[in-house]
């Protein structure tokens, strides 16, 4: 795809904003009528843009609110990788997602079958096509917000103010 790299920026402004607003809100995203529980955990990778990509890996249990997180961010870096948590309802997915290529990875499904059957896999098929729609409207929903300089103006502005606060504010 020509001129995909254009855009290859926005993956990392995705979950830099998740981040942000996971924080702002409590762990909770609303898109349309759905609400998400979003939690960052165990590992995020923030890398700067460019050819030199200077990268900070911060492993913790809550590493989104270490403050070696934050201080990469303050210095320009964006989240290029991350371990997350997204509750739907009862439901709790854990998964990592790349920025780069949108690619999840590492899924830890809510299953309750199992795999030793056929209903089983079909659950889980079912359980990963809930989890990539989940993946997809919040993407959606955050391009169309950045696309628009009257939704994105505001957000910008607050996502650079949370930035410059301590992570423990």
């Amino acid at each position: 795809m020509a001129g995909a790299d254009r855009f290859s920026f926005l993956g990392r402004e995705f979950l830099t904003w998740l981040w942000f607003e996971a924080e702002r809100n409590g762990g909770r995203i609303g898109v349309g009528d759905q609400s998400y529980g979003i939690e960052f955990a165990q590992k995020l990778v923030l890398e700067s843009a460019g050819t030199l990509r200077e990268g900070s890996t911060v492993q913790a249990e809550a590493p989104s609110q270490a403050e070696e997180a934050r201080t990469a961010l303050r210095v320009g870096k964006k989240v290029a990788r991350a371990r997350l948590v997204l509750s739907l309802g009862e439901r709790q997915f854990s998964f990592n997602l790349d920025a780069e290529t949108m690619a999840i990875s590492n899924a830890k499904l809510p299953t309750e079958l199992g795999v030793r059957d056929a209903a089983g896999l079909d659950e889980r098929v079912a359980l990963l096509d809930q989890l990539e729609a989940a993946v997809d409207g919040l993407y959606v929903a955050f391009v169309r917000m950045r696309s628009q300089e009257a939704t994105w103006g505001p957000v910008r502005d607050a996502m650079r103010a949370w930035v410059s606060t301590p992570a423990d504010a």
